[in-house]
C-alpha cells in the first residue's frame, strides 16, 4: 500500500508539471482536484471549473483550485485512492469504484429506483443522506462534500439491442448495480475507465456501455463511435461524488469550509440546469450524425428494475448493515414522498 500511495503523490507531482504550477499569488490554500470530465466539455466547464471559479472568487482569492481533467492524475477510478492518500486535495468522481475496499458504498451512483432527477441530491442534503455517508468518508479519510446530480442515463450501442434479450453475450462497459442487473440477463460487464469508452467501441472491445447522461457522452465524442442509442432512460436519480481528502478538508477554516460547501452546491444547480437545456439539441445533433434511436419493449424497464432491486437484496445489503441502513433511508425518502418502493 505504502508503494502505491507513493506511486500516487509522484503522479500528482508530475501532473502539476504538465499543467503548470498555480500562479503566484496570495491565496492562504491551493487545492488540486481531479474530475472525470474531459477539457471542453460542458460538466468540465459549467460544473468543475464553475465551482473552482466561485470558491476563489468568494473567498476573494485567499483560496484557489487547480483543476486537472479526466485521467491527468490518476486514471479515473483511481481518483478515491489518490484523494485517501493525499495525491489529490478533492476529487469529482463515482465511489462505486471504491465499494470493493467499502461495502456501504455499492450502488452509491445508482438507485434500484432511479425515479426523477434531483432524487440523490435531496436525499443527500435534505433527507438525511450525509449524516449517513459522511462517517464512512472519515473512516476511509475523506470527507463526503456532497453530490452533483445526472440526468438519466440511456445506453449506448454498437449492436441492436430491441429487448433485454439482446443483452446475452453482450460486451458492455458498465459498473456497480447496472453491471451486476444486466449480468442477470446475460451480458458480460467490461471495467473500463472513462477516458477509454472511445477506443473501446472504436477497436470493438466492447460493444455497448453505459456511463452517465447524453451530455456527458456527446462532450466526450462517443457519437462518433456508436450506432445506437436505446431509449427510454433506463434509471434516473444518478449522481457523481465529490470528496476531499480528509487533513485538507481539516485544516480549512470554517469560513472556507462553508465557501466550498456552498460554491458546490450553486455549480451544481448551474450544471443541472445547462444539462437540461443542452440535452435536447444534443438529441437533435445525434440524428443529424446518423445515430438511430432504438425503444425498449413495454415491460423490459420493468424488469430491469426488479433485477436491480434483487441484486440489492440478494447481494449488496448481506454484505453490510451500514449499505442496508443507507438504502433503507433512501427508500423511506421516496415512499415520503409519494413514491412506491420495495425494501432493500
Amino acid at each position: 500500500m505504502k508503494t502505491k500511495l507513493k506511486s500516487l503523490a509522484l503522479s500528482a507531482f508530475a501532473a502539476a508539471l504538465t499543467f503548470g504550477p498555480l500562479q503566484a499569488s496570495a491565496a492562504d490554500v491551493e487545492w488540486r482536484m481531479q474530475t472525470y470530465a474531459s477539457t471542453g466539455m460542458s460538466e468540465y466547464n459549467s460544473l468543475v471549473v464553475n465551482f473552482a471559479n466561485r470558491v476563489e472568487k468568494a473567498s476573494a482569492g485567499r483560496m484557489k483550485i487547480q483543476v486537472f481533467p479526466a485521467g491527468q492524475v490518476v486514471a479515473s477510478p483511481e481518483v478515491t485512492e489518490a484523494v485517501r492518500a493525499g495525491a489529490l486535495d478533492l476529487g469529482s468522481t463515482f465511489l462505486l469504484h471504491y465499494a470493493g475496499k467499502e461495502p456501504a458504498l455499492q450502488g452509491i451512483n445508482e438507485w434500484p429506483a432511479g425515479l426523477y432527477d434531483q432524487q440523490a441530491l435531496e436525499w443527500f442534503y435534505s433527507g438525511g443522506g450525509k449524516e449517513l455517508l459522511r462517517p464512512v468518508g472519515e473512516r476511509n479519510n475523506f470527507y463526503y462534500l456532497g453530490v452533483t446530480t445526472l440526468l438519466g442515463e440511456n445506453i449506448w450501442s454498437n449492436k441492436k439491442i430491441e429487448s433485454l434479450e439482446d443483452f446475452k453475450g453482450l460486451k458492455i462497459r458498465t459498473a456497480g448495480l447496472t453491471a451486476e442487473s444486466l449480468s442477470k440477463f446475460g451480458a458480460s460487464p467490461v471495467s473500463m475507465a472513462s477516458e477509454d469508452i472511445y477506443t473501446g467501441m472504436q477497436r470493438g472491445t466492447i460493444d455497448a456501455f453505459e456511463f452517465v447522461s447524453t451530455p456527458v457522452h456527446y462532450g466526450f465524442g462517443w457519437h462518433e463511435v456508436t450506432k445506437y442509442v436505446i431509449n427510454p432512460k433506463f434509471t434516473m436519480g444518478g449522481s457523481s461524488d465529490w470528496i476531499v481528502n480528509l487533513d485538507s478538508w481539516n485544516a480549512l477554516p470554517d469560513d472556507l469550509k462553508e465557501i466550498v460547501d456552498n460554491s458546490l452546491r450553486a455549480a451544481s444547480d448551474d450544471f443541472f440546469v445547462q444539462s437540461r437545456l443542452e440535452e435536447g439539441e444534443i438529441v437533435k445533433k445525434l440524428e443529424e450524425a446518423g445515430v438511430e434511436f432504438l425503444t425498449w419493449p413495454e415491460g423490459d424497464i420493468e424488469k430491469f428494475e426488479k433485477a436491480r432491486y434483487e441484486v440489492v437484496r440478494e447481494k449488496y445489503s448481506p454484505t453490510s448493515e451500514d449499505f442496508r441502513v443507507i438504502q433503507q433511508s433512501r427508500m423511506d425518502f421516496l415512499t415520503k414522498l409519494g413514491y412506491a418502493v420495495e425494501a432493500p
